[in-house]
């Protein structure tokens, strides 16, 4: 699921350039792939949005089974 909101004021290190924070929610996120992970999605999502590595922000999160819920029921 993505959701991109654009045009959306947003300072980082005390400027205003182009920057992106990002949620990557997972069940079971493999702890030990965190770092290629961060490495791809800063190089993916900076090509397409022109937005340097350095200014994209990933927060990572290993979500519990029965704290996420689809189609009525957890997973």
């Amino acid at each position: 699921m993505t959701l991109l909101e654009e045009q959306i004021s947003m300072t980082m290190a005390g400027t205003n350039e182009p920057a992106a924070y990002i949620e990557l929610k997972s069940i079971n996120l493999p702890e030990d792939q965190t770092t290629e992970l961060s490495s791809q999605l800063c190089q993916h999502v900076g090509e397409l949005l022109e937005i340097k590595p350095r200014r994209i922000y990933i927060e990572f999160s290993n979500a519990q089974r029965h704290l996420w819920g689809w189609d009525s029921r957890t997973f």
